[in-house]
């Protein structure tokens, strides 16, 4: 008995017939997997819907918009949201229920709800800067402490972006004459491949983290959409957690994205990052030549009083070993019988050896003893010069050597 069959033609059409039979439209939920544009202005889509535990594909089907449609939806879509229609996106669409005996099942879609996608990416930050509080590491990077001469930098950036080029400039070429050192660990810095690219960067960083001061992360500016990334629980919790201060300049002004909120430093763009590393420079180098001025005044001060002190101590001890001298030879000479007086000749000259022994060591400390070692005194006016801000251009200042002086003027 022969089996009963029909043609898959048939089938498809049966099917296509079902198809046709079911109500005209429906709104459906799903995720924008895959969106391609044609060059006539059509968009394909991929879309699916994941399983909410482990991110699993559940469900996928293609579909489409056509170049009058879409140009409508899209522009409708970017100003309602802030953000280009584009993959990973969580959408609410109205869409007409199609099939094709060569292409299959296919959705049509006529229209779009921008509020739903708006409050789908709002929900899902919320949620990520809840868990991030609840895991405890919100603040852990903003808690690090700034290194006091942060010269050496690992860079996450595409180096084809603008912004890289921007901060490399400034930096590099910072007016105060500063040297950084950078080093690039490339990455996407939008789309599917952004979150991925950048963890993978951090964690090549980690391995390497004594060679770095602190990581910059950087981005020239993008749509909403594109910067969605930085909004990720995954990207986030690395950054919050990692080692080394993290600064971003990632170039948006609509949003404070997650990534910047638990970032160590959050800076408007690439170019403000390099110019808020130049000043940390500048800073610590004001905070040094202040400490230096206070310790030369100090010090001048000091040796002012030593000099003052040592002369009246070498001469008040000079004047006492000599008058102790003096009266110990006549006290031997009046008083000690004939047999003592070599004993006392050798006390006599035990004395003169110890007077002449401090003379050479007040000596040392003698402000004409300090010339000859190859300083040298500089004076305005007879008075003592204790910084280069005590003079001017055309004034006339006078250096004393141990071997005689110089005059000379200032210029400018």
């Amino acid at each position: 008995m022969a089996l009963s069959s029909i043609s898959l033609k048939e089938l498809q059409l049966i099917i296509k017939q079902t198809v046709e039979a079911m109500p005209d439209t429906y709104w459906i939920t799903a995720e924008v997997n895959e969106l391609h544009e044609s060059a006539a202005g059509h968009c394909f889509l991929e879309l699916v819907q994941k399983n909410a535990d482990n991110d699993r594909i559940e469900a996928k089907v293609s579909a489409n918009i056509w170049a009058n449609v879409y140009r409508m939806l899209k522009a409708y879509f970017s100003s309602e949201t802030g953000m280009d229609f584009g993959e990973g996106m969580k959408v609410l669409v109205h869409v007409a229920v199609q099939y094709h005996e060569l292409y299959g099942l296919r959705l049509n879609i006529l229209d779009i709800d921008a509020a739903y996608t708006a409050g789908e990416v709002a929900l899902t930050r919320k949620k990520t800067i809840e868990q991030l509080y609840a895991d405890g590491i919100f603040d852990m990077n903003r808690e690090l402490e700034l290194p006091l001469l942060p010269q050496s930098i690992a860079v996450i950036s595409s180096e084809r972006a603008a912004g890289y080029g921007d901060f490399m400039q400034q930096l590099h070429h910072n007016g105060y004459g500063y040297t950084f050192r950078t080093t690039l660990f490339q990455a996407a810095m939008q789309g599917k491949e952004a979150e991925p690219d950048i963890v993978s960067a951090l964690e090549q960083i980690y391995e390497r983290a004594s060679e770095f001061d602190v990581v910059a992360i950087l981005r020239g500016g993008g749509s909403q959409s594109d910067l969605s990334c930085f909004d990720s629980y995954a990207l986030a919790s690395n950054v919050a957690q990692f080692p080394l201060p993290v600064i971003t300049g990632i170039g948006h002004d609509r949003d404070v994205s997650v990534v910047d909120m638990v970032a160590h430093t959050m800076l408007k763009t690439p170019t403000a990052a390099a110019e808020f590393l130049v000043e940390k420079m500048a800073e610590q180098e004001a905070q040094v030549e202040e400490l230096w001025e206070a310790l030369s005044d100090s010090w001048s001060s000091t040796l002012t009083g030593c000099e003052h002190h040592l002369q009246q101590l070498s001469f008040a001890l000079t004047s006492h070993a000599q008058l102790r001298v003096q009266q110990e030879e006549q006290r031997v000479t009046k008083y000690l019988p004939q047999r003592l007086a070599q004993a006392a000749a050798q006390t006599i000259v035990r004395s003169r050896l110890m007077v002449d022994r401090l003379s050479s060591e007040l000596k040392l400390v003698d402000p004409a003893g300090i010339l000859q070692r190859g300083y040298s005194i500089t004076l305005k006016n007879g008075a003592r010069l204790k910084s280069v801000n005590d003079v001017t251009a055309g004034d006339s200042i006078e250096t004393i050597l141990h071997d005689g002086k110089i005059a000379s003027k200032m210029v400018g």
